[in-house]
């Protein structure tokens, strides 16, 4: 067992040493509510679709498609409007609510339990947008056992004004470069997949470097998803044909879960997309 060194920040993020290494940089373990939008979170507004180069025939039926869906929707815009307070599309209400741009507003931090065998903070996190309302509260019962290993309970409400739907929920956390190269996961693969298309990605034992995890979606958004996972293994080395190679950051839980292992935050997939249509 190797020495290891854990820090729990002022807004409950977490820092991992292990053997004098950093494992989980600054920041790790915190709620996560947002992710990079994809086209269908957009919606199908003018901006959002991507023009045919060529005068060609097919871009002719193109126009003609595109002028018949828009005078379709056209009622349903305004209808969406009024519902839910002057946003057309998923994307449009993620951003009014503020949730790409949450930050840590009220921190409380505490030791409940400390003995020889483990060690036990509480810590509590308000989330606010940039206008001030509160969009999210994060609770979480860290506990570290003398083993090394590292039990997190969390809870989260996330209190929108203007969404329906919510483009994510869970913990982000932010692996040391040298340590996310690679990735073993036990789950479905070894190909991306989501809930709504995952029936052909079987579940095993599957690896990856960070590049294959990648999907080059021509405007960059949301990707590298895997579902029904187990756990999943960053760094270590492994070869797909068992629990990794070891010596890299192990994550588990005792549902089935998603996870996503990605070289950028989501906020820097953003400003490539935006980038994209600019051009």
């Amino acid at each position: 067992c190797q020495p290891f060194e854990l820090r729990v920040g002022g807004e409950g993020g977490l820092r991992l040493s292990v053997g004098g290494k950093p494992l989980l940089l600054d920041g790790s373990g915190e709620l996560n509510v947002w992710r990079a939008p994809t086209d269908n979170d957009q919606g199908s507004t003018l901006r959002t679709i991507a023009l045919p180069h060529a005068a060609t025939l097919a871009a002719s039926v193109w126009w003609i498609r595109l002028g018949l869906s828009f005078l379709r929707a056209v009622p349903y815009l305004w209808l969406r409007r009024l519902i839910d307070s002057g946003s057309v599309s998923y994307a449009d209400a993620w951003e009014a609510d503020g949730l790409p741009r949450l930050s840590a507003a009220r921190r409380r931090t505490r030791v409940t339990l400390a003995d020889s065998e483990r060690v036990e903070v509480r810590t509590s996190t308000d989330w606010r947008a940039p206008g001030g309302a509160t969009r999210a509260r994060h609770r979480r019962t860290a506990t570290v056992l003398r083993c090394g290993a590292l039990l997190l309970e969390d809870e989260a409400e996330v209190l929108p004004a203007a969404s329906r739907s919510l483009p994510r929920v869970g913990l982000s956390f932010r692996v040391a470069a040298a340590a996310a190269q690679h990735a073993t996961w036990y789950g479905r693969g070894p190909f991306e997949n989501y809930p709504d298309r995952c029936s052909a990605a079987k579940v095993g034992v599957h690896a990856a470097s960070a590049d294959e995890l990648a999907t080059p979606y021509v405007y960059p958004s949301e990707h590298g998803h895997r579902t029904g996972t187990r756990w999943v293994e960053v760094g270590g080395g492994g070869d797909g044909e068992g629990e990794g190679g070891g010596g890299g950051w192990q994550r588990g839980g005792g549902a089935l879960q998603r996870r996503s292992v990605c070289r950028q935050r989501a906020g820097g997939v953003q400003r490539r997309r935006e980038g994209c249509r600019r051009r």
